[in-house]
């Protein structure tokens, strides 16, 4: 397998597990889910959204000195609002969408997340910890390269189908563009460890799919346990 290859499967894994066709996010888009849904989804999808600097941060740690280390650190200054451009942390611009749609901060601080999420963090937070580099750039990749196109229709939706302001949309507002950045430091970085590498993809590969798939159940146990459940 060459690196074009390569990328033709992780083309194919992606559009296998294109979230934007998910069944709750379809609803999202179309606006049919409740304001109820909408609380739910956020308190439970938060934990994910708040390690994802847990993640970001637990890489680096493991990381020599050098360029990668460099821009893995650069994107965890976004994540926290430490950056020029990011002056608030993003598990905090999460939480004005979560606040915008009824729920109560404590409440998703303390919630105990369902086990399809849970899975999802861990199978993220074990890449961060132990994966090989490009096992963890696959799987960054295919979480950030979907964001976009994903908080772009969220955004639009949660304006003309539910009324939210701009403080609940913010989150979705920023990442409909800062992850396009986030998501080509990973291609690249990820281009640049299998040739370094001497052309290891299947682990890339089984990285990649493996967090496509954890990230579709995280949404399938979300739909099936409020938005079917509230029908």
């Amino acid at each position: 397998m060459n690196r074009l290859s390569f990328w033709n499967r992780i083309s194919r894994i992606l559009e296998e597990h294109n979230l934007l066709r998910h069944p709750f996010y379809q609803a999202w888009r179309d606006g049919t889910l409740t304001i109820a849904d909408l609380r739910e989804y956020a308190c439970e999808y938060y934990h994910h959204v708040a390690f994802f600097s847990v993640y970001l941060d637990t890489f680096a740690g493991r990381l020599p000195d050098g360029e990668l280390k460099r821009r893995v650190l650069e994107n965890l200054a976004d994540e926290v609002g430490s950056s020029p451009g990011h002056p608030r942390a993003h598990n905090l611009l999460w939480m004005d969408f979560a606040i915008g749609v009824g729920a109560v901060p404590r409440h998703v601080f303390v919630r105990k997340p369902l086990p399809e999420v849970m899975a999802l963090i861990q199978t993220f937070l074990s890449l961060a910890k132990s994966g090989t580099t490009s096992e963890v750039l696959a799987a960054f990749f295919v979480y950030e390269s979907q964001v976009p196109a994903i908080a772009q229709e969220k955004a639009t939706s949660l304006r003309t189908k539910y009324g939210l302001d701009a403080t609940a949309c913010r989150y979705f507002t920023l990442h409909a563009t800062a992850d396009v950045a986030h998501a080509a430091v990973w291609r690249e970085e990820l281009d640049r460890e299998l040739e370094a590498e001497g052309g290891n993809f299947e682990a890339g590969l089984a990285s990649a799919g493996r967090a496509a798939e954890d990230l579709w159940r995280a949404l399938d146990g979300i739909h099936l346990q409020y938005s079917l459940r509230s029908r």
